[in-house]
């Protein structure tokens, strides 16, 4: 779906949808309780309610809720685009002794997936990849030292801990280096806490006793999603007024930074009954480092793009293997609306100024497709955004929200 959208007053209140980093989480907790609980949301959720359905009779032998002997037929397990639920899964099915496939569409067989392999082969698990980039897995994981690069992505971290709490004895997982998106982590042992899971800090990582079992909770309240929030915050502060409603203000989700940092540029947001409220500002460049917020990234950029000055992001680099090359889109996108940026040394410099109106991609990137429309909706004249169904991995509503707070769209 290609749309066109045109300098908008927004003004108006939207409920953010569900937090996609809680519900994952929730989900898989649920699941191995034995009290499966569905959350409704965009394309990563369903991948990840697909997979955990597909895994639920290894779930039951585990539990002790069907015959331990009983033939159970090699599940393929379609992960679409998460890259959390690929990550997430892949330890758990390890630690089931499930033998399935793990499958993937657009650039998820891709991402950076070899340092978790590594991991998990060394304890007894049996993972191999096809020439199709699916991954056949077999074998039992076993108890012991786990070693994870702290560098590459804090979901591999996440997903051994959801997966070793089910071992017969005690494991240890031992980050090497600097822990990125260390926040995310925070996430998973919360909610790890709330299903009755015990995990111990270590001065390198953590420790996880074996033979846990997860509680049953009966609970699918979800705090609102930041990383969507950081759309509709950006575009009340370059638009109109937009109050944002169903947000946690003592969320663990890395992208709160996104109010934090919007304020800094001279964003005027603030809090009222449990709202967040964005006025139209004016702004000033910035610098900040992306290490803890990748994802923040796309829409910040795009504000600060409209900002006087130049900002500049730190460790950009990571943003090359999410679901688009990120970094490279930036720029592409910002260039295409007359915004000149420059990279040097994991550092993305934006240099604010007149934006033209044009036309860009969505990327096939949620986050990369609503940055441009936001940018879109603060710009002089008519501007058109194309292939931006890719919002349903995270925000499938987010056109319909906007549209009924103000902004001009045309769907071509």
């Amino acid at each position: 779906m290609d749309v066109a959208l045109s300098k908008s007053e927004i003004t108006g209140e939207v409920i953010i949808p569900p937090s996609k980093s809680a519900a994952h989480r929730k989900m898989i907790c649920a699941a191995l309780s034995g009290c499966p609980l569905r959350i409704e949301g965009g394309k990563d959720m369903e991948a990840t309610s697909r997979c955990l359905n597909a895994l639920k009779p290894f779930i039951n032998r585990f539990l002790g809720l069907s015959e331990v002997d009983e033939a159970i037929d090699v599940p393929v397990l379609n992960a679409g685009e998460s890259g959390s639920t690929l990550r997430f899964l892949l330890p758990v099915a390890c630690a089931l002794g499930a033998e399935c496939v793990f499958d993937g569409e657009g650039r998820l067989k891709d991402r950076p997936l070899g340092g978790l392999i590594d991991a998990l082969t060394a304890r007894g698990a049996v993972i191999e990849r096809s020439g199709d980039g699916s991954l056949k897995v077999g074998g039992k994981l076993t108890a012991g030292e786990f070693v994870i690069d702290g560098g590459v992505s804090s979901q591999y971290i996440t997903g051994l801990l959801f997966a070793l709490p089910l071992l017969d004895g005690d494991s240890v997982i031992k980050v090497n280096g600097r822990l990125v998106s260390e926040n995310y982590v925070h996430i998973t042992l919360g909610v790890l806490r709330d299903y009755g899971i015990e995990i111990s800090d270590t001065d390198c990582g953590y420790c996880v006793k074996g033979n846990q079992s997860y509680k049953k909770l009966h609970c699918d309240v979800v705090e609102g999603d930041w990383s969507s929030a950081g759309f509709m915050l950006a575009l009340g502060a370059l638009t109109g007024n937009v109050r944002l409603k169903g947000l946690n203000a003592r969320s663990l989700q890395g992208d709160k930074i996104v109010v934090e940092l919007l304020k800094k540029a001279g964003a005027d947001i603030a809090e009222c009954e449990g709202d967040y409220i964005a006025k139209k500002s004016e702004l000033t460049a910035i610098e900040f480092d992306a290490q803890n917020c990748p994802d923040a990234v796309p829409i910040m950029a795009t504000a600060l793009s409209f900002a006087r000055g130049a900002s500049r992001i730190y460790h950009v680099d990571r943003l090359r293997d999410k679901e688009s090359d990120r970094l490279s889109a930036v720029r592409e996108m910002l260039s295409a609306f007359g915004i000149k940026t420059e990279y040097h040394n994991d550092t993305l410099a934006v240099y604010g100024g007149e934006h033209k109106p044009c036309e860009v991609w969505g990327y096939n990137d949620h986050r990369m497709a609503m940055s441009a429309m936001v940018c879109a909706l603060a710009t002089d004249g008519e501007s058109t955004v194309r292939s931006v169904e890719c919002i349903a991995k995270s925000y499938p509503t987010f056109l319909e929200d906007v549209e009924r707070i103000g902004a001009k769209v045309r769907r071509l």
